[in-house]
């Protein structure tokens, strides 16, 4: 079963603003921060699927959808991208069955694009950090 995962891992040095909002700032602004830098980067992603879905009757294509998921004990946020419950067979084409061999639409839409969303998740990265210093 092909089961991708990007993790983006940034050092970022100099930005000592970034080290004190995440450690003297509530745990509300932090997840808020993350999560909107991640969907930026996730949107890169679901336009990737969306052209590498296969087609037949568009319903694939359509149902690309993005969750986020915050686990407060791991102290994790993390983002979804791929079809939902209603077009669950994209899910069989990713990773095949007895009938239905694999095609990794999926991971492969998500390798096209990984360098476009690591320059996407760090420019939403100084973004944020640039309206942080703003005030």
């Amino acid at each position: 079963m092909a089961d991708l995962d990007i993790e983006i891992v940034a050092n970022i040095e100099g930005l000592d603003e970034l080290e004190e909002a995440f450690t003297g700032g509530s745990r509300r602004a932090i997840v808020k921060f993350l999560r909107k830098v991640e969907m930026k980067a996730a949107k890169v992603l679901v336009k990737s699927a969306e052209q590498y879905a296969p087609y037949r009757t568009g319903d694939l294509e359509a149902d690309i959808c993005v969750q986020s998921k915050t686990n407060a004990g791991e102290g994790t946020l993390t983002v979804r991208v791929g079809p939902s419950q209603q077009t669950f067979y994209g899910l069989i084409q990713e990773v095949g069955d007895a009938t239905v061999p694999a095609t990794h639409w999926l991971e492969n839409s998500a390798r096209a694009v990984q360098d476009e969303v690591l320059e996407v998740y760090c420019e939403a990265c100084t973004d944020g950090l640039e309206a942080m210093k703003k005030g």
